[in-house]
């Protein structure tokens, strides 16, 4: 997804139509004459399904969480990037990952979270299928009474696999199966937090927010820091704007870091922090944001994991995961420290949702043609636009 040198492929000319010549000028200008993604990035469709074959399609994307599989013969379906997919682990406690479909007719195999399974079953016509995808039996294929008992996996049509790579509490997935290794992906944000042990963390609650708005725009907002002042006042009293810095770009990661003179509920106080900081990561915090809807955000005491599903155009689903340190995630003495942490996220987002609600609206009226930038806050976003733009061609 390198902007440098990227040239576009033959299928190129029905992305540049649905954009005209014009918006593809104005992401291209310097920043204080640019223009981030015209409306039709936001209100099509046809957009939306090339979005999720190409940018989604070709790239590191996470498609679940080792949370929601905890055990061996845990399964759970998911719909990502507008495609039927099944996690599971299997006997050996490896995670995998298959296209959720039946190879016979094509019919969802798995359609709610399962615990124990031995087996996949199609409900169909009941063929079977082994944790490691291949196929087992085919009742009655031959004919009635004359069952199809798969002696050579290898040959026979077992379930598709996807490519998946999982780093700590997150699964990954490309598509395509062309993406770079995840590690090489997730460098950029790595090497900016080797004082945090990751590992250290154990999952401790999710809250869940569904939003009539387009999935960019919850991403633009979280890579954003001009609304602060605006719309949170209590992360503005927290770290006022004169004490924060536009966000990064790193390649195709954008990160910010801000410093912090003293914890509070929810955000560093009361909790375990990661073992061995020293004072200046004490009270400091990181996050970062990927092109593919993803990001994670590191405090002293905590990690949360930011995702966002595209379900239309003009809706998604936002769903932000905690992870503490320890004990410190699931001991009842932690309890409360616990619940705001969890709190602090919830009515963080909540001042959010109006306003990014607003963006959608806004996205009908003609008046409105990409929008003029700040120089000094608005380089992410705009990298964010170019980023989707080349992840198109």
């Amino acid at each position: 997804m390198e902007r440098q040198g990227s040239s576009p492929r033959p299928d190129w000319n029905d992305v540049a139509a649905m954009l005209g010549p014009d918006a593809l000028e104005a992401l291209d200008r310097p920043i204080d004459q640019a223009s981030s993604l015209p409306n039709v990035c936001y209100t099509s469709g046809a957009w939306q399904r090339l979005e999720q074959e190409r940018l989604f399609g070709r790239s590191w994307f996470v498609a679940g969480f080792t949370q929601d599989i905890p055990n061996n013969g845990d399964a759970v379906p998911v719909t990502a990037a507008g495609l039927p997919l099944l996690i599971l682990r299997d006997h050996d406690g490896a995670v995998r990952v298959f296209h959720n479909v039946c190879r016979h007719r094509g019919a969802v195999l798995v359609d709610k979270p399962c615990s124990g399974l031995k087996i996949l079953t199609c409900p169909y016509h009941a063929w079977a299928y082994g944790l490691d995808g291949s196929l087992r039996t085919r009742p009655h294929f031959h004919g009635g009474d004359r069952h199809d008992i798969v002696k050579d996996a290898a040959s026979a049509p077992g379930l598709a696999p996807i490519r998946a790579e999982v780093w700590h509490h997150w699964i990954f997935v490309n598509l395509s199966g062309e993406a770079p290794p995840l590690a090489d992906y997730l460098d950029p944000a790595l090497s900016r937090i080797e004082a945090y042990d990751l590992s250290a963390t154990r999952y401790a609650g999710t809250v869940h927010f569904d939003i009539q708005t387009n999935w960019k725009f919850a991403l633009e907002n979280y890579i954003e820091p001009y609304h602060v002042f605006a719309a949170h006042p209590r992360l503005h009293a927290f770290v006022p704007m004169a004490k924060r810095m536009p966000s990064q770009i790193d390649d195709h990661v954008m990160w910010n870091r801000y410093s912090f003179k003293k914890a509070e509920a929810g955000r560093g106080e009361g909790l375990p922090h990661f073992p061995g900081l020293d004072d200046e990561a004490a009270h400091q915090g990181f996050w970062f944001i990927l092109p593919t809807a993803f990001g994670f955000e590191v405090y002293p005491d905590h990690v949360a994991s930011f995702r966002v599903d595209p379900v239309a155009p003009d809706r998604c689903h936002e769903r932000i995961d905690i992870y503490l340190i320890g004990d410190a995630a699931t001991a009842p003495d932690w309890h409360e420290q616990r619940q705001a942490v969890l709190d602090m996220w919830d009515d963080l987002n909540h001042e959010d949702i109006g306003l990014i609600e607003s963006l959608q609206k806004g996205r009908s009226s003609p008046a409105y043609d990409g929008g003029r930038l700040s120089p000094y806050w608005d380089e992410a976003p705009l990298h964010l636009s170019r980023m989707i733009i080349d992840g198109m061609r």
